[in-house]
């Protein structure tokens, strides 16, 4: 899709489409979708119109939203249903807009006029998931398309719900809109009598399959790791003490796999940052600002609170006995208990060999020290997002190491700017983490004891205003449609680390208890 550009250039990589194969590629796909729509109606007579309702759920309205708060929906829209309109001929599309859970009615009322459904995820909007379910439920066969880095969330906890609820779906998430549109050819068998949804899907699948990358066996770069002992990782992972903040009754103390998490209150991080010596804030902003290659929106004061808050969080970090601390920063920060947000802080946690975590995420954390005890490197959470025509996953967050080779590792650039919600209080690292190497991503869920898994390689970064700041790219190793088909069962988040580890974390994971699965 031609709202994002990267800093990985076709003529320097390997793993990039050049434009001659681009081009090629997508008229390849072209071809293939529109010779079934002329082939069918040649071949059959019989065959008539095809009406399917482009159902868009579209609300940027609200701070937490991706691609960006107040995103301009209307535009986009009218440009995918043109390119839908352009290229599928045989096909006629309604266009239904949905803003709320208010709005389902407007695309389920067309269910005994239309034949099938793209649904398509333009934004982050939680409560748009619902009407995403409504309308798979009805049957029809339907396609639900991510716009990626804006609607991710929706589309891969949604998508992968009703696939595995054996649901007439295929899902589609690329950042190339031709794959859209050779997928939504398919709908042109819908014409002809007696289809059944189920055939449908098994042709549409195919187009979009034919638009994925070849098999890609470019080498990583040599990376030399030592391992921690599994039986050593296990005693220390136990050992393990995370504080919660501002989620959860103060004191309560859980048994997380063994290891150890306490919940702290917004109210005693407060204290600590109002005891913090401004001149020693001062000079961690002013250390972060000059390693950074730039600073982008943020102003000097907030700078320095994020210093305040780094230093305060030492001290809650040092009072509790912990190696971890992850805190409901966003809304804390929403409901005025947090007086800074602490992603530069986190950033230095990691840095540094300790762990600092996004959204007072357990499981996350979990994972993180893992990660850590096995590799001596930080671990990055992210909300993954999938562009098959790369057949990369995108990793985005706010929060990001610049040493992903461990304390003892080099720096790798990064520039501070404010939050994915454009928050004029908000600070973060966007860290350009370096290509050409394994990574393995995983995620703990220990309330059910499972963990899941993947591999990718890093190709570069993602550099656009949609999506959180950090954004580095990797190419998926196995099935990225496979990763696409259970995402729901596992959350959205996940964790990565540079390294292939993806046996040792998986020897770890069973060691403590898991069930592994591997996703991809």
């Amino acid at each position: 899709m031609s709202h994002i550009h990267d800093t990985c250039r076709p003529e320097r990589c390997g793993n990039c489409l050049s434009r001659r194969n681009f081009v090629k590629g997508c008229a390849g796909a072209m071809a293939l979708g529109a010779g079934i729509g002329r082939a069918e109606a040649k071949d059959n007579p019989s065959t008539r119109p095809v009406r399917v309702a482009v159902v868009f759920l579209s609300n940027s309205k609200g701070r937490e939203m991706w691609p960006y708060p107040n995103f301009d929906c209307e535009p986009r829209e009218r440009a995918v249903l043109s390119k839908l309109g352009k290229g599928c001929r045989p096909v006629e599309f309604v266009r239904v807009t949905v803003k709320s859970r208010n709005d389902a009615g407007k695309a389920l009322a067309l269910k005994d006029s239309v034949d099938g459904y793209i649904v398509y995820c333009m934004t982050l909007s939680f409560g748009l998931r619902g009407v995403l379910n409504k309308v798979v439920q009805l049957g029809k066969p339907t396609i639900v398309a991510d716009e990626v880095l804006g609607g991710t969330a929706i589309f891969l906890l949604g998508y992968s719900s009703a696939a595995r609820r054996k649901l007439p779906v295929v899902g589609v998430s690329s950042r190339r809109d031709e794959d859209l549109v050779a997928a939504a050819r398919a709908f042109a068998i819908l014409g002809e009598p007696g289809v059944a949804p189920e055939a449908f899907v098994k042709r549409c699948g195919e187009i979009y399959r034919g638009t994925f990358p070849k098999a890609d066996k470019t080498p990583c770069k040599d990376d030399k790791l030592v391992l921690t002992d599994i039986d050593q990782c296990v005693k220390r992972f136990r050992a393990s003490h995370t504080i919660i903040v501002g989620r959860g009754k103060p004191g309560t103390v859980y048994n997380c796999l063994g290891a150890k998490a306490t919940c702290c209150s917004f109210d005693e991080l407060k204290g600590l940052y109002d005891k913090v010596d401004p001149k020693a804030a001062d000079r961690w902003a002013d250390r972060w600002s000059k390693q950074a290659a730039k600073v982008v929106e943020p102003k000097p004061d907030v700078i320095r609170g994020a210093g305040a808050m780094y230093l305060a969080t030492v001290e809650l970090m040092k009072r509790h006995k912990a190696d971890t601390v992850t805190m409901d920063c966003l809304g804390g920060f929403a409901s005025g208990k947090l007086p800074s947000y602490p992603c530069l802080g986190f950033m230095q946690l990691l840095d540094d060999g300790l762990q600092g975590v996004c959204e007072a995420q357990t499981d996350d954390s979990l994972s993180m020290i893992m990660a850590r005890i096995l590799t001596d490197r930080p671990g990055y959470v992210s909300d993954p997002a999938i562009d098959t025509s790369r057949g990369e996953v995108i990793y985005a967050h706010c929060v990001a190491t610049t040493k992903v080779f461990g304390p003892g590792g080099s720096r790798n650039p990064f520039e501070v700017r404010s939050l994915h919600n454009r928050d004029p209080h908000g600070v973060c690292a966007q860290s350009f983490m370096p290509a050409g190497y394994m990574t393995t991503t995983f995620r703990t869920r220990y309330r059910s004891r499972e963990m899941v898994i993947h591999q990718a390689r890093t190709t570069g970064n993602v550099v656009s205003d949609y999506g959180c700041r950090t954004k580095p790219r990797a190419r998926v190793v196995g099935d990225i449609e496979k990763l696409m088909r259970q995402w729901d069962r596992y959350g959205w988040h996940r964790v990565t680390v540079y390294g292939e580890v993806k046996a040792p974390l998986i020897a770890f994971g069973k060691a403590l208890g898991l069930k592994v699965i591997e996703e991809a």
